[in-house]
C-alpha cells in the first residue's frame, strides 16, 4: 500500500450519504432472544496481518569515499579544552573545525550526503547551512553524557577514528512509556535505547532532538569523532501554509 498517498486514494461517500430520512417501527426495536449465543466467526486461515510502523526516526550511515590519511593527522594535532565534568569527555578549542581548509573534502562529503539526507528521506528542497563543528575524544574511561543539539535541525557525526572495540554511539527512544510489558525480546517497537557501532570514517545523520550519548570507552585507544549541527539557509515555511518565519525580520 502506498501509505503517503492513502489520503488520496480514500473514496468519497457517496452523494446524499447522512441526509436520507428513515422512518423506525416497532419492529426496529425488538431484539429477539438475548440468552441465544451468536456462534463467533471463523477466522481465514490465509488471513495476512500487515505490521507497519508510524513515524519512525531516520538515521542515516554513510560510509566515507576516500582516505583520510592527511586529514587525520592534522586532526590529531589540534588542541583540545580540558575535560568536561559534565560532559566527560573532551571537545576541540575550535568548535567550527569544518571551516578549516584542511578540512574541505570532509566538509564536501558531509554536505553532499546531508542534501541526500534532506530531499531523499525528508522529502525537502530546503537547503542547510553547518553551523557549527568540533572534535570529540574520548580515552580510557571517558564517556559522554546523554543529551540532544538545541538550535539544530540535522545534527551528524563523522568518526575519522573508531572501531568495534571502541563504544558506538547510543540512541535513547523519548516516546517509551513509564509502564511496559514483560519482553523477552527487545526489537524496534519495544527497545529504550538502540546502540548503534561504527566503523571507520563513517558519517551518521539524525534529527537533531534525538537524544544519544556514549558508553565509557574501556580501549586503551582513543576514540575520535567529529561533530556538527544545520540550520535552514534563508526564511523558514511559507506564507500558505501560515507558517512563515522571515529570519530578516528578527536580526
Amino acid at each position: 500500500m502506498d501509505y503517503l498517498n492513502y489520503g488520496k486514494q480514500v473514496q468519497q461517500k457517496p452523494q446524499g450519504f447522512g441526509q436520507e430520512k428513515v422512518q423506525l417501527t416497532s419492529d426496529d426495536f425488538s431484539f429477539g432472544d438475548l440468552n441465544h449465543q451468536t456462534p463467533q466467526p471463523q477466522v481465514a486461515s490465509q488471513t495476512k496481518d500487515e505490521l507497519i510502523q508510524l513515524f519512525p526516526t531516520p538515521v542515516l550511515i554513510c560510509p566515507c569515499p576516500f582516505e583520510y590519511g592527511v586529514e587525520l593527522e592534522w586532526i590529531n594535532k589540534q588542541p583540545n579544552k580540558k575535560r568536561n565534568e559534565a560532559a566527560l569527555n573532551r571537545q576541540s578549542e575550535d568548535t567550527f573545525i569544518l571551516d578549516n581548509p584542511e578540512m574541505s573534502r570532509v566538509r564536501e562529503f558531509i554536505e553532499f550526503k546531508l542534501k541526500e539526507f534532506v530531499s531523499n528521506v525528508m522529502g525537502s528542497d530546503d537547503e542547510m547551512v553547518i553551523t557549527q563543528s568540533w572534535l570529540n575524544r574520548s580515552g580510557k574511561g571517558e564517556s559522554h553524557h546523554e543529551h540532544k543539539h538545541p538550535n539544530s535541525m540535522i545534527s551528524g557525526v563523522w568518526y575519522p577514528q573508531i572501531h568495534e572495540k571502541l563504544p558506538p554511539i547510543e540512541f535513547k527512544n523519548e516516546k517509551q512509556r513509564d509502564i511496559s510489558l514483560s519482553i523477552n525480546q527487545y526489537n524496534h517497537f519495544n527497545g529504550g535505547t538502540f546502540m548503534l557501532p561504527m566503523k571507520k570514517g563513517e558519517l551518521v545523520l539524525f534529527p537533531s532532538n534525538l537524544f544519544h550519548s556514549v558508553p565509557p570507552n574501556q580501549s586503551d585507544e582513543e576514540r575520535i569523532s567529529l561533530s556538527f549541527n544545520t540550520w535552514v539557509k534563508g526564511n523558514l515555511g511559507n506564507e500558505r501554509t501560515l507558517t512563515y518565519l522571515p529570519l530578516e525580520r528578527c536580526v
